[in-house]
């Protein structure tokens, strides 16, 4: 049996050794020879992925037969409509091609959900080139129409900021600008089994200042905590919406007073060390081997989710000279941290405009007994590099 990798980023490696561990063999494709995940694959190939007639022509090469391969399902970007076209070509299980259409395009995805009243807001398209841009109300938000992992994500909260957007007229991709939506903001890891949408977690969001909202952090929600119920049954209706018959989702959602809104949501797995860590660790579920096994036939009929206490993953954002870093076991011991990874640089100056230049530097995981605790315990770490 084969385990097809379309994207073999290090946010591969989990899903590779996985697969492996369970005797699949792995076939990796990646455009770029020095993607991380490459060199864990049984075998690799360097092609482009953004064209799926290149990973059919090696498949059918082999002589792999649609009954004999799965696609693993992995964090990845646009070249997820790369994945769903896989799927259908060969007729697998997993996320088909409309449904990773809707997921990347942030444009299709608002007009498929508000088609549905499941996403009551005002939403324009900036064209590539065009000339001229209009707010329909402060706040808002713009961000790239295919953008991934926060990037160019900016809030607008007058004219004056509006003009600084102008400046940089005309643009050289689609963007897209809506209303903020106000709330406390979550991501959302599940899993659809023949249609049917399970919670695996909820994750509220630490977010920075405006104009980036870049997340540093997430804490886990009690698996009896009463926004898993609405959630739960909001997701149910977002996937429905996608068209999502099988495999791993993700979401990002703002709760307003009770009331879900959606961001945007994906049928893949979510990246910063959430699926592969942070989730299997709160929750006892990895939805990797899990989806394996549902591809593989296997029946999920007592599918559960097991988080409980309250867990912190910090991400290190602090926007400043780095003037100490700690030993790793004296702050592993002294802040009972449960993992911890750090790539800081003494004397290195830093400041966090996007996903890509937070997630380099390192993170820490911590359980405590309740919210207040680990943002508590989670600042005393941060204190001890500036």
């Amino acid at each position: 049996m084969y385990a097809i990798v379309i994207g073999a980023s290090s946010e591969s490696i989990h899903a590779i050794k996985t697969a492996q561990a369970k005797g699949l063999k792995v076939l990796a494709f990646d455009v770029d020879s020095k993607a991380k995940g490459l060199k864990y694959a049984d075998e690799y190939f360097v092609v482009d992925i953004r064209n799926p007639m290149n990973i059919f022509s090696v498949v059918d090469g082999k002589g792999i037969h649609d009954n004999e391969m799965i696609v693993l399902p992995i964090p990845i970007g646009r070249c997820l409509v790369s994945v769903g076209a896989f799927n259908d070509h060969y007729g697998l299980v997993g996320v088909k091609l409309k449904t990773t259409e809707i997921c990347t395009d942030k444009w299709l995805f608002h007009q498929t959900m508000s088609a549905q009243k499941l996403r009551n807001i005002n939403c324009i398209l900036l064209e590539k080139g065009q000339n001229k841009v209009s707010v329909c109300r402060y706040p808002a938000i713009i961000k790239p129409r295919y953008g991934a992992g926060s990037r160019e994500v900016l809030r607008l909260s007058c004219s004056a900021d509006l003009d600084k957007v102008k400046e940089k007229l005309p643009f050289d991709e689609d963007f897209i600008i809506e209303d903020e939506v106000e709330g406390d903001e979550y991501g959302i890891d599940g899993m659809v089994f023949n249609g049917e949408f399970r919670l695996i977690l909820t994750r509220k969001k630490l977010l920075t200042s405006p104009p980036y909202r870049q997340c540093v952090g997430y804490i886990s929600v009690n698996k009896e905590d009463i926004r898993n119920m609405i959630i739960r049954s909001f997701m149910t209706k977002l996937v429905s919406a996608i068209k999502l018959d099988a495999g791993i989702v993700h979401a990002d959602i703002i709760m307003d007073k009770g009331n879900p809104f959606v961001i945007e949501m994906s049928a893949r797995p979510s990246g910063h060390r959430l699926h592969d860590l942070f989730t299997p660790m709160v929750t006892r579920v990895d939805m990797i081997s899990d989806f394996i096994d549902y591809a593989l036939g296997k029946k999920m009929d007592n599918y559960v989710n097991r988080n409980e206490g309250v867990y912190i993953i910090r991400y290190f954002d602090m926007e400043s000279v780095i003037k100490r870093v700690p030993n790793r076991e004296y702050m592993i011991n002294k802040y009972s941290l449960l993992k911890y990874e750090c790539n800081l640089v003494k004397g290195e100056k830093i400041k966090v405009k996007d996903g890509h230049s937070l997630m380099g530097r390192g993170f820490f995981i911590i359980r405590g007994s309740s919210e207040k605790e680990i943002l508590d315990r989670a600042d005393m770490v941060l204190r001890e590099y500036i």
